[in-house]
């Protein structure tokens, strides 16, 4: 077991007051309190303002947490947003890529049979296209298989 874990016990009914208090505080102190500041700052530059409407305590702490929650969004190095316009490829770049995908995808077609001519194997189908075998005289056969039985009825 690791040695840096702290174990919290509560003992009876102070024991569960005072970790109600605790949470309590957590909530009133960085939840409420900048929720209640947020919203007499909106309501002071609505009365300022012509036609703005004023927030009550609910809307002053979700404006608060939109606030904290872009903040936190924009200065996580994880979460990256960025500005920018995108740039699209220009018609050279276009045909390289399609120039190195051409070139890789005939190496690899080229390894594949390498490796069955080293096995003796023969593909029933390629791979790389997703080609499926050609079954047309199978299908005529069973066909006219089901013709025959038509006919004998």
């Amino acid at each position: 077991m690791n040695k840096n874990f702290k174990i919290i016990t509560i003992n009876g009914i102070r024991g569960i007051f005072a970790a109600v208090f605790i949470v309590l505080g957590l909530i009133a102190g960085f939840i409420i309190s900048p929720g209640w500041v947020c919203m007499h700052i909106w309501n002071y530059i609505a009365e300022q303002a012509v036609n703005m409407v004023t927030m009550n305590i609910f809307q002053g702490i979700m404006l608060w947490a939109i606030i904290a929650l872009s903040l936190y969004a924009l200065n996580n190095k994880k979460a990256l947003i960025g500005f920018g316009a995108y740039q699209a490829l220009s018609p050279d770049q276009i045909k390289d890529i399609m120039k190195r995908t051409n070139v890789s995808e005939e190496r690899v077609r080229q390894e594949i049979e390498a490796l069955n001519k080293k096995y003796n194997l023969h593909p029933v189908n390629d791979p790389i296209n997703d080609t499926k075998p050609d079954n047309t005289d199978n299908e005529k056969q069973e066909e006219k298989k089901d013709d025959d039985l038509r006919s004998q009825l």
